[in-house]
């Protein structure tokens, strides 16, 4: 399966909040980055699926995802990059917000083994 399929089949299996499914998609050893200021909210780097799912979980219990939509995909091979528009509401204030993020997936053998992502900190911190 080409790389830009495995993104494409995580980003739907995401959209409808099949977190599990989602990362089905990746190796067991998968390293993820939010790429943020230090002080911002959400911020995590780590390693391993486990770890991956458990950050998504976290995120999935503050927000209710009200749509995931990829805007833009470009394929590059191993290496994809994405631009996704996010709709969220937090769940203990109910205020909403749209949140675009830059994607950069790495592929290898089927299977994503790396995700860099880059987000609007500022936006972010406004609904901590």
């Amino acid at each position: 399966m080409r790389g830009v399929d495995v993104v494409k089949n995580l980003y739907d299996a995401y959209a409808k909040r099949d977190i599990v499914g989602a990362l089905a998609h990746c190796s067991d050893d998968v390293v993820f980055s939010w790429v943020a200021e230090p002080q911002a909210p959400f911020i995590r780097s780590g390693n391993g699926k486990q770890e991956f799912l458990a950050r998504l979980m976290s995120l999935d219990n503050d927000f209710e995802f009200r749509s995931f939509v990829p805007v833009e995909i470009i394929d590059g091979g191993d290496k994809i990059a994405a631009q996704v528009e996010i709709h969220l509401t937090r769940k203990t204030t109910g205020e909403e917000l749209v949140m675009r993020t830059a994607d950069f997936w790495t592929v290898r053998d089927g299977q994503i083994i790396g995700m860099v992502e880059y987000y609007d900190t500022a936006l972010a911190a406004s609904v901590t």
